[in-house]
């Protein structure tokens, strides 16, 4: 038999010791870098799993049920209320706006032009029989539509004003009915003369009274918007506050500087444009940050009415949300995040001050 035989012992060396470190260190390194990319992977696919089963869209709660629209007539529909809201007309103006565009092209913008107010949200109105015209239809831009709304109500008023005096003396058959707020949608489209059958509009007074009701400030935390996060677009906070202003500087109180008197401009022959004046939103609307850091504090006075101004502001800008990349809506005391799509009560720490509305880019 063969003699046993001591085991020999190990020295470990210095080399050897930091080879064994390394191959540690990089076991290590590889288990966490494992885990990074799983949890990586794990949260992508969850987003993915989640935007799949997403639809996009908007809604309001009318009882037990929602109703709902696209992002872009969300928009649309919220351009028409506020504009009605920051010309002085009544939330009823809003209802009738948005069930007649419904009606006449989906809440949909048929033509663009720069300015907001002549977008086309409306089909081709009367004839124009004006001199030079050659009697075609005009397009009803949002301007045009709230124009003949106006002039219609303030003529009604009129008539009652002369009655009350004494000096109504027509008859019954030569009466014309004036535009005011809770006629039916009928009487709304023959009033002013819009082109499609009158009984196609009333189909959709639940949606129009629903969403006006919503983005004219008279429910709090009641519109929402589920939008995508993969595919939103950048933030644009310099977007949201130039449509901010032009949308309701009345509301607002957005002042704008005084016209100079301009010999340049006033000159026929001049080539050069007069420029609109600038908003003075100091105060106002207050934009800090860059990019996802972004944020907008909107100091919001108060509504007339049954309007909350705060409301108004804080629901058009879920409504804007899909074209302006924004990721959270704040007002007291609750929050729309883009990530639920839903309004829900914050802390303290993060609630914005009464009276105003926050604006994020930044997601969680």
């Amino acid at each position: 038999m063969s003699p046993l035989r001591t085991p020999r012992s190990t020295v470990t060396t210095r080399p050897m010791a930091r080879r064994k470190r390394r191959r540690r260190a990089i076991v290590a390194l590889g288990v966490t870098s494992a885990l990074i990319a799983g949890t990586a992977y794990g949260t992508w696919r969850y987003i993915e799993e989640n935007e799949y089963l997403l639809e996009v869209r908007c809604e309001v709660g009318v009882d037990d049920q929602t109703v709902e629209l696209s992002p872009e007539q969300t928009h649309n529909a919220a351009t028409l209320a506020v504009t009605a809201i920051d010309r002085g007309l009544p939330a009823g103006a809003a209802v009738d706006a948005l069930a007649i565009s419904m009606q006449e092209s989906e809440l949909q913008i048929r033509e663009t032009e720069d300015d907001r107010d002549s977008r086309v949200l409306f089909a081709r109105g009367v004839p124009d029989w004006s001199e030079g015209s050659d009697g075609e239809p005009v397009e009803t831009s949002i301007e045009g539509f709230y124009s003949v709304l106006e002039d219609s109500l303030e003529a009604g008023q009129e008539d009652d004003d002369g009655e009350a005096e004494g000096d109504g003396e027509d008859s019954e058959e030569d009466e014309q009915r004036n535009w005011e707020p809770g006629l039916e949608l009928d009487e709304v489209a023959e009033i002013l003369e819009r082109p499609h059958n009158p009984q196609f509009y009333p189909q959709h007074g639940t949606m129009a009274e629903a969403y006006a009701e919503a983005l004219t400030g008279q429910q709090p935390a009641d519109l929402t918007c589920h939008l995508s996060q993969l595919e939103a677009p950048g933030p644009d906070p310099e977007g949201v506050v130039e449509e901010l202003a032009a949308v309701m500087p009345n509301a607002l109180e957005i002042p704008f500087p005084e016209a100079e008197e301009d010999a340049e401009a006033e000159d026929a022959d001049s080539e050069e444009a007069e420029s609109e004046p600038e908003p003075i939103l100091d105060g106002i609307v207050e934009l800090s940050g860059s990019g996802e850091e972004s944020e907008i504090l909107i100091s919001v006075p108060e509504g007339e009415d049954a309007t909350d101004y705060q409301w108004m502001v804080a629901h058009w800008a879920v409504a804007v949300a899909d074209t302006y990349g924004i990721q959270t809506v704040t007002s007291d005391p609750y929050q729309w995040d883009r990530s639920s799509g839903d309004w829900e009560t914050v802390d303290d720490e993060i609630t914005a001050e009464s009276g105003t509305v926050t604006i994020g880019f930044e997601q969680d």
